[in-house]
């Protein structure tokens, strides 16, 4: 069973209803002095003494307009289209197809600063060929202002001197127009080659050398999209998924148009601060007969097609919008230019960074943010929109001297790392990961009779981490279909002696589903019935009799036999069932069984008496909640682990 992911506050808000109400029937029986009572909470052992930090969020960047993921979500599990999506995340703008083809130009940062080394077939400079067949050049800043062309043989060299000095703007292009990759210009790197549409031109600016890529914007999505997202997203959901694709077109390019140039003069450039591209294709070795990598897709490339020249413009200015996103939003967005919205896409089964978890020692965060030490991590404030309160506006770490230091939820990330620390959606855990999945594996164990499967055992121990309290897993756990039909199989193997057949078994989930039964009621049903009442013989006493050695475990005393043989007569055998599962010492016994089961040790006589009590006003659930619930319970889960 895979539980649950944490959708919204709603939810989050039902599972606190549910731990809540037990809390209060909890509180209101006295418990005598030094009673070792088992008391559920959702304090969790802490982690404080292995020197470990441990925090919890969901998603992954920014957080600002479209989440990559979310997008996939609507398109895939909402049947949302494109325009569905890119309104619903860039509020106040519109879908306009008039954005045509414009050229732009792309800073190419890993190649700031150094010498531009190129190969090609027809290699041209300035629009002058350097020769027939495939050639190498190099272009290099003179540092006074110049730049200075060399040709070559191979992407090392040896390098020739080629004509003087050249004024700042040298273009680079190779001869074919075609859109085959044996008619791109290619760059020269350490290790690898990058194929370009369009061309290539080095620039000086403010006394740094800088190498852009000038070519249609369509073309440049091309290299784009496939870089921020994956064309495997088309076909699934039926091809739904292809929505997802053109709505990252559509942002795509609105985004590199409504940029403002970047202090070398170009457009965009080519990392994560503004769209990660690398061309149409990389190769580990150079020269015309090198095995090339295709980096541009089949269905990435369609996306571009189908919605070329599309734009989110504002609907109040007209002006194309500078449309962020970021991998997931975590199920919010945070807001900023456009208004933050809620984000059920993003909890789509796949994306990997929808809940994340990351642990730290203490010495990492000290050194991380720069500090002596780490006495405490508390998060001092946030937007208030979503679970855990939303994103994190304000934290405060008392470092070791005891001085407070207040950073940004982002500037906090930021240190910590954006590669682990995905978001500023967090919260610092009370209970280190491996102690989380330590009492989710043994909640499984003990109430479904198996080990978690991956997903049930990551979205658990997050949420856990989180504060989402063991009450109300335990909640969840056992209000599940496969908890309710192990339960009514168990009541007919220890009752009748048989399993289920699949009309009784249908009936009973149907009864439990609908409210009028529960799980605990099945078994004290099937005490009344006839074919119970045949297996003892279809005697007076041996039916009491049987009821005593089901229940507990013990024959019925003479005493005991005679008074309920003789009530059967008088109120039926339901009644009788019902006198006898509702006493105090049947309460008694069962309480015992689940200090058995979940504490593995024998009640003390007060808290059984305590169990015994909370069972007879509020249910086996109640029992089951809060035995299950309790520290001691997470401690044991913990040592099991060990």
């Amino acid at each position: 069973m895979r539980p649950l992911r944490r959708r919204s506050t709603v939810h989050l808000a039902a599972r606190a209803l549910v731990a809540g109400l037990v809390a209060l029937a909890l509180a209101a029986v006295p418990v005598a002095a030094g009673a070792a009572t088992p008391t559920p909470t959702a304090a969790l052992p802490t982690a404080t003494s292995s020197g470990e930090i441990s925090f919890v969020g969901h998603g992954w960047g920014h957080g600002r307009g479209m989440s990559q993921f979310g997008a996939l979500g609507y398109a895939v599990d909402h049947g949302w289209s494109a325009t569905q999506i890119l309104t619903h995340f860039y509020g106040g703008t519109r879908v306009a197809t008039d954005a045509g083809n414009p050229t732009i130009s792309v800073e190419l940062t890993r190649l700031t600063g150094v010498d531009t080394i190129v190969q090609g077939p027809g290699l041209t400079v300035n629009g002058t060929s350097l020769g027939s067949g495939y050639g190498y050049a190099l272009v290099r800043s003179t540092g006074s202002g110049s730049l200075q062309l060399y040709t070559g043989t191979s992407c090392a060299g040896p390098w020739t001197t080629s004509g003087g000095t050249l004024a700042s703007g040298v273009v680079l292009a190779t001869a074919g127009a075609g859109e085959g990759s044996d008619t791109l210009l290619r760059t020269c790197e350490s290790g690898i080659s990058y194929g370009y549409r369009g061309v290539l031109k080095v620039v000086l600016a403010n006394s740094t050398v800088y190498t852009h890529n000038v070519l249609p914007i369509e073309s440049y999505l091309r290299g784009v999209l496939p870089k921020e997202v994956s064309g495997s997203w088309g076909p699934l959901g039926n091809g739904r998924g292809r929505q997802a694709l053109q709505a990252q077109a559509v942002a795509a390019r609105s985004y590199a148009l409504a940029s403002s140039p970047r202090s070398s003069g170009a457009s965009v450039c080519d990392t994560t601060a503004c769209q990660v591209y690398s061309g149409a294709f990389s190769s580990k070795a150079d020269g015309a007969s090198a095995t090339l990598t295709r980096i541009e897709q089949a269905e990435t490339d369609l996306a571009v097609s189908v919605t070329a020249g599309t734009v989110m413009r504002f609907t109040s200015t007209g002006a194309i919008a500078r449309t962020e996103f970021s991998s997931s939003s975590g199920g919010w967005t945070a807001g900023g230019t456009f208004p933050a919205v809620v984000d059920d896409g993003d909890d789509y089964s796949g994306n990997p960074n929808h809940d994340w978890s990351a642990t730290f020692t203490e010495a990492q965060v000290a050194a991380r943010l720069g500090i002596s030490g780490v006495r405490s991590v508390s998060v001092t404030g946030r937007n208030g929109l979503g679970d855990l309160g939303g994103r994190v506006t304000s934290v405060t770490v008392v470092d070791g001297s005891g001085a407070s230091h207040t950073y940004t939820g982002a500037a906090f990330r930021t240190a910590m790392g954006t590669s682990t620390f995905k978001s500023d959606w967090f919260a610092v855990s009370s209970v280190a990961r491996a102690e989380a999945e330590a009492i989710v594996t043994a909640l499984y164990q003990d109430l479904l009779g198996r080990n978690p499967e991956a997903a049930g055992l990551a979205d658990w121990s997050t949420q856990l981490m989180a504060g989402t309290s063991q009450t109300a897993l335990v909640a969840s756990l056992t209000s599940s279909m496969e908890y309710i039909r192990l339960r009514i199989t168990q009541a007919y193997r220890d009752v009748l002696g048989r399993a289920p057949e699949a009309a009784g078994m249908s009936y009973w989930v149907g009864e439990i589903l609908a409210g009028r039964a529960t799980v605990d009621d099945v078994q004290r049903r099937f005490y009344d019935s006839q074919e119970f009442f045949n297996r003892s013989g279809g005697t007076a006493t041996g039916y009491v009799d049987l009821l005593y050695r089901t229940m507990f475990e013990r024959s019925a005393s003479a005493k005991e036999a005679a008074y309920w043989s003789g009530r059967i007569g008088v109120v039926g055998r339901s009644q009788v069932v019902d006198g006898i599962w509702f006493s105090m010492e049947a309460a008694l016994y069962r309480a015992g069984g689940y200090y058995r089961v979940f504490l593995q040790r024998e009640a003390e006589w007060t808290g059984r008496q305590y169990w015994a009590t909370i069972l007879l006003r509020d249910g086996e659930g109640a029992v089951r909640i809060g035995i299950a619930g309790s520290v001691e319970y997470a401690q044991l889960a913990v040592k099991r682990a060990g």
